[in-house]
Parts: structure tokens; C-alpha cells; sequence
């Protein structure tokens, strides 16, 4: 049996492939995607979300990376960055051109989630989805933990 860790990592490169591929022609990346799907998810929810958000829940996204993709996609008029209260922690926005691109781009993600998942029951989608879900929590909890830092070495 393979190894699950790396059927995830495969399946989770194909897929990024695929976006990057279609995406391209739109100018955009999967990072670039990525960031606006979250952006759009936080708006949808009503919440407010910073730089330090970004780069703590867009993936393994440095600081310096999540900034230099913020300037370009200020500078493109897709976002706003905002002081709030705390003048050190800036607030993102999508504008109405941000958010029509996060549509579009929400449309490719559903069409790559459809190819992805071709072939498998609804049964099975839903234990797919439950079963990468309790996946990522676990794995966040273990990494949480303080007293387990360093179990593997």
C-alpha cells in the first residue's frame, strides 16, 4: 500500500499543475489564486482578515512572499490594504475587480475539484472529505501541542 503522505503530496501536485496550467493564460498562479480564494472566503464570512492571516492559513507562505504578492496585486487593483486600529496590522480587502477575479477563479477550482474527484460516488466524496478533514486537524492539534515538538527526531 502507498504511503498516505505521499498519495496526498501527488494528488495535491497534480492538482496545483492543473490550476497553474489553466490559470496561466489569465495571468495568474496558484499562489496568486490561492490568496484570493482565501480573501474571498474571509469577505463571504463577514471577517476581516490581515496579512499576518494570510500568512499563517495560505499555506507554507513566507512574510516576505505574502508582501511582495500583496504589492502586486495592490498594484493591479485587485486589493486594498488598510491600517486598522493598530497601525503595524493592515487589513485586505478584495475590490470589486479582486472579486469578480476570485469568481472566476472559484470557477476553475470547482471545474479542477470535478476532474479530480471524477469516478467517485457521492459515499465516497463525503468519506473523502471527512477523512482529509480529520486529517489536517489532527495534524494541527499534534503541531500545537508544545509537548511535542521535536517527537520525531
Amino acid at each position: 500500500m502507498e504511503r498516505i503522505g505521499y498519495l496526498l503530496e501527488q494528488a495535491a501536485r497534480e492538482l496545483r499543475r492543473l490550476l497553474d496550467e489553466n490559470l496561466r493564460a489569465e495571468g495568474l498562479t496558484f499562489s496568486r489564486i490561492a490568496l484570493l480564494g482565501y480573501l474571498d472566503w474571509k469577505m463571504g464570512r463577514g471577517e476581516v482578515c490581515s496579512q499576518t492571516d494570510i500568512c499563517r492559513e495560505c499555506g507554507n507562505t513566507r512574510p516576505p512572499s505574502v508582501t511582495s504578492l500583496l504589492q502586486a496585486l495592490e498594484k493591479e487593483g485587485l486589493i486594498v490594504r488598510e491600517a486598522g486600529r493598530d497601525a503595524r496590522v493592515k487589513s485586505v480587502f478584495l475590490t470589486r475587480k479582486g472579486e469578480e477575479l476570485a469568481a472566476r477563479c472559484r470557477d476553475f477550482v470547482s471545474r479542477a475539484e470535478e476532474v479530480m474527484t471524477e469516478g467517485m460516488s457521492e459515499e465516497e466524496l463525503c468519506v473523502f472529505q471527512r477523512c482529509l478533514l480529520l486529517a489536517a486537524e489532527n495534524l494541527e492539534k499534534f503541531s500545537a501541542d508544545p509537548d511535542r515538538k521535536g517527537e520525531f527526531l
